[in-house]
């Protein structure tokens, strides 16, 4: 058979292949976060995470959906402040473009590479997913304190190196004593330092009971025999640590049709401020707020281990350098 027969079908199917491939490069996502990551820190004011989707020609999509998923760092030594948030999911929820563009609010609560999984929905049924990483730093202040902290513990092990290396007497005695009694303050304060209803009827709030170390529902819908269940409502939703004042997560005025619902993970075990304000046509405002206490979980002990081990080691540095300088003085 001759073989130009062959050479159509082929090059059918080589365009059909890449028509495929160009389909799948046509939408672009990109991240934007205020302030810039050089600038974020755990645990302090919360940051805005913007989405921006764009189709080939640069141009912001005029609708879709992102399904969004946001997942904790993992420290390699030290714990952070919340060890049960490290490498757990912390947010999974679907919001809305307009003018291809997606936008909230967020707390990240401890330092280390967030990453943040992004799948777009187009409105043709087209899919495109992207990963984004999130770089966290500590606060100076803490590094500040640790470096003190060791040399602190340094400094304990060479004066009780210098005090153990020979007899003493009974004030050198009381003195080491103080010493062991503040070292024993110090590594317990580190340790605890590293533990450390709906006002319409017509609308209201779903909460899972929530608990550290897991993620829990929210789920806010707007009852039909209100009867606004399915239109269209712009949606803000918060949630507040009520004893530090600090919002740790926001949405605005998104669009939803009757429902909205999300997991969110508490990281702390406190009592936390769910409210939600819904803007319904014709100018009508709903609100609706649940508090909610999140119950604490005992960190486990691998969280501790590393830093402790840490402590030891610099102690017994020192009292080696201690020991070691009292053998070595020159007798007067």
């Amino acid at each position: 058979m001759p073989l130009k027969y062959f050479l159509a079908p082929a090059f059918f199917i080589l365009c059909i292949l890449v028509g495929v491939d160009v389909s799948a490069q046509d939408t672009n996502i990109y991240l934007k976060t205020s302030p810039v990551p050089e600038r974020l820190r755990p645990f302090s004011d919360p940051a805005t995470l913007s989405l921006l989707a764009t189709a080939a020609d640069g141009k912001p999509m005029a609708s879709g959906w992102l399904n969004l998923r946001l997942e904790a760092p993992r420290p390699i030594f030290f714990s952070t402040d919340f060890p049960l948030a490290e490498g757990s999911i912390l947010t999974e929820m679907r919001l809305p473009l307009r003018a291809g563009k997606a936008e909230w609010r967020y707390n990240f609560p401890i330092r280390g590479e967030y990453r943040l999984f992004v799948e777009l929905l187009a409105p043709d049924g087209s899919q495109s997913s992207e990963m984004f990483a999130i770089e966290v730093r500590e606060h100076s202040s803490k590094w500040l304190i640790l470096a003190a902290f060791m040399l602190g513990l340094l400094g304990v092990g060479v004066l009780a190196g210098r005090i153990f290396t020979r007899p003493v007497s009974k004030g050198a005695g009381a003195l080491a004593a103080l010493f062991s009694a503040s070292l024993f303050f110090a590594l317990s304060s580190s340790t605890a330092f590293a533990q450390a209803g709906a006002v319409k009827p017509i609308a209201r709030l779903e909460i899972d009971s929530p608990s550290a170390g897991k993620v829990a529902r929210i789920r806010w819908v707007l009852d039909a025999d209100g009867g606004n269940a399915g239109r269209g409502a712009l949606l803000s939703l918060a949630i507040t640590h009520i004893e530090k004042k600090m919002t740790v997560f926001a949405v605005d005025k998104i669009l939803v049709e009757g429902e909205f619902s999300m997991n969110f993970h508490f990281v702390d075990g406190a009592e936390h401020r769910v409210s939600a304000r819904a803007e319904l046509p014709g100018g009508k405002a709903l609100r609706s707020e649940q508090v909610v206490s999140v119950s604490a979980v005992e960190p486990p002990a691998s969280a501790m281990l590393p830093a402790l081990g840490l402590f030891l080691t610099m102690i017994t540095l020192g009292l080696g350098a201690g020991r070691w300088s009292r053998c070595h003085t020159t007798p007067s």
